[in-house]
């Protein structure tokens, strides 16, 4: 080969694709850095929201209940309720109903916008309700499908 200058359509080519490399590289890196910040700014919105909800726990839920705790139990976010004084029995036919009765109490948080901000991120909110012993009762679920009847 000889000592050829370059053509400068070569040189502008290389420019080109320089610059190319170069911006798609910091727009890929900035999407990732983005998408970190939210994922951030979700956790951290979560979490204010659970504080809020465990203000003042134990507290009193209804005659002979009590509202123990407020955790995520991984993507489900589990409100506790225990009973002061009975022991949970399978074969009480009334659990059933009161079940009923808790699930459509449940059903005005839809209107909370906290509620909806984490349904929309497929957390599954439930209500387990307790003996003096830990036994469960019954356990109910919101999920986002309950919220868009």
């Amino acid at each position: 080969m000889t000592g050829q200058p370059a053509k400068p359509w070569v040189i502008a080519l290389v420019l080109v694709a320089g610059l190319a490399i170069i911006g798609g590289g910091w727009w890929f890196a900035e999407q990732r850095a983005a998408k970190a910040r939210e994922t951030v700014a979700i956790a951290a919105r979560m979490q204010a929201i659970v504080d809020e909800f465990q203000k003042g726990l134990p507290r009193p839920y209804a005659q002979g209940l009590e509202l123990q705790r407020v955790e995520f139990e991984g993507s489900d976010l589990v409100t506790t309720i225990r009973s002061l004084n009975r022991r949970a029995n399978p074969d009480d036919p009334a659990i059933g109903q009161v079940a009923q009765a808790e699930k459509a109490l449940m059903l005005p948080l839809c209107d909370q916008p906290d509620v909806l901000f984490l349904l929309a991120r497929g957390v599954v909110i439930k209500r387990r309700f307790v003996d003096t012993d830990g036994n469960r009762f019954f356990e109910i679920s919101l999920t986002s499908a309950d919220c868009t009847r």
